[in-house]
């Protein structure tokens, strides 16, 4: 629901032609702008109880603006006097706050327009708006911070684990998941291969039989042979 302020103009107790027309003004701006309601009731100390006025002011709930041209004290005096226990006046230009009624009382805020001649009728709106900017927009209630437990390991899927591998040819601090391990326990490296026995030089002009492959030593024993003389 959009948030709008009732603005009540309070006529001067003398009503001259400026003063008139200033007022007049200051009612046709207000109405023009979204979100200001306007209302003209009479001067506040010739409002009696009972009356069209007194029963307007009363039947405001909530807070509202309040264009006079009285002090704040004789703003407190009068609403005091209508059925207003106890109002905060905040003055739209950044003056200081007044309190006044009755502790213990709901307190009712007035947003207070002093009203002269001399004062910018654009000026008095811009304030008006400014007012109403405030109370529209939302206040947040700040909890206390998340506290997230942070987790042990990031491990992949399917209960693979992340290992570390060593200075690798793609480079150092690389890992891989080890799926066919996934307890991740060392494996011991496997044996390496004897070397293999040194070859005998190759005697280019024999010509190589499966003899010689099936036996390696065949010439060691016909040399032996032939010491017999047989």
């Amino acid at each position: 629901m959009a948030v709008r302020i009732p603005v009540v103009i309070s006529q001067h107790e003398r009503r001259s032609g400026s003063v008139a027309d200033y007022e007049e003004q200051l009612i046709t701006s207000i109405v023009m702008e979204s979100g200001l309601d306007a209302t003209l009731i009479a001067d506040l100390k010739s409002i009696e109880l009972d009356t069209t006025d007194h029963l307007c002011v009363e039947g405001l709930k909530g807070d509202f603006a309040l264009a006079t041209w009285e002090s704040a004290d004789y703003v407190c005096t009068h609403l005091h006097r209508l059925g207003i226990p106890s109002v905060e006046i905040v003055p739209i230009d950044g003056g200081v706050r007044t309190v006044s009624g009755n502790q213990g009382v709901t307190t009712k805020k007035i947003f207070f327009i002093p009203l002269a001649t001399n004062v910018s009728i654009d000026r008095t709106i811009q304030a008006l708006k400014g007012v109403l900017l405030a109370r529209s927009t939302p206040v947040f209630s700040i909890g206390a911070p998340i506290h997230r437990v942070p987790s042990k390991g990031n491990h992949p899927p399917n209960g693979s684990r992340v290992s570390p591998i060593g200075d690798s040819p793609a480079g150092p601090n690389l890992h891989a998941i080890d799926s066919a391990n996934p307890s991740n326990k060392p494996v011991a490296p496997s044996q390496p291969v004897a070397p293999s026995q040194a070859l005998r030089p190759i005697d280019a002009t024999r010509t190589p039989s499966s003899s010689d492959e099936e036996f390696p030593n065949i010439d060691q024993l016909m040399d032996e042979l032939d010491q017999f003389q047989l």
